[in-house]
């Protein structure tokens, strides 16, 4: 059997207030967002896709080995935006300031590592945020957008970061439901990187 699987890091609950808080302004507009509901907010490190069971524990142990000699860093939730452009809107945003480049290092190592299991590459270049919406027709879009730049700067709050984990994603008509496999806690007194 199959299961879908990413790597992710999760956002504590004071965040996710504000993030939800933030949607709900966006939704009062009227543009077609299918949102993110706010118990499904997090940081996608690695999205993995449908892989075997019997595969599970060797992404658990690739995932212990990557983030072993990564100490516990903070985050920043600073400014929103839209992907890939503001004339071709897909996906709104909360932007993540990783200043000492954490994410992206976790989600290089990720990637090569998990391309033993068969797990596809990505190509694209790694940009870390947070998914709020996903974008459906171009209803009211430039109404969202002239908000989304009223908001361009807006602080969402700081976050200490001590875990990654492996989650299971299950999709249905309601939309996904994510379910904690394995959390994997970052080595208090390592350095920042191996």
């Amino acid at each position: 059997m199959n299961t879908r699987l990413f790597i992710a890091i999760e956002i504590n609950e004071e965040i996710r207030k504000k993030l939800a808080e933030f949607q709900s302004a966006l939704k009062k507009l009227d543009a077609d967002v299918g949102w993110v509901a706010p118990e499904n907010l997090h940081i996608t490190l690695k999205f993995i896709g449908s892989i075997d069971d019997g595969q599970v524990g060797a992404i658990v142990t690739i995932l212990k080995e990557t983030v072993s000699h990564i100490k516990p860093f903070d985050l920043d939730y600073t400014g929103v935006g839209v992907f890939p452009t503001e004339k071709n809107p897909r996906i709104v945003f909360a932007d993540i300031v990783d200043t000492a480049g954490v994410l992206a290092s976790l989600h290089e190592k990720l990637d090569n590592r998990l391309m033993a299991l068969g797990v596809e590459h990505e190509d694209r270049k790694f940009v870390a945020h947070l998914t709020l919406g996903r974008i459906r027709s171009r209803r009211n879009i430039t109404k969202l957008i002239e908000k989304l730049l009223t908001f361009r700067n807006v602080h969402f709050g700081l976050t200490h970061v001590t875990q990654v984990v492996l989650m299971k994603s299950d999709l249905s008509p309601d939309g996904p439901t994510y379910t904690q496999l394995h959390g994997v806690d970052l080595a208090v007194g390592a350095k920042l990187f191996p």
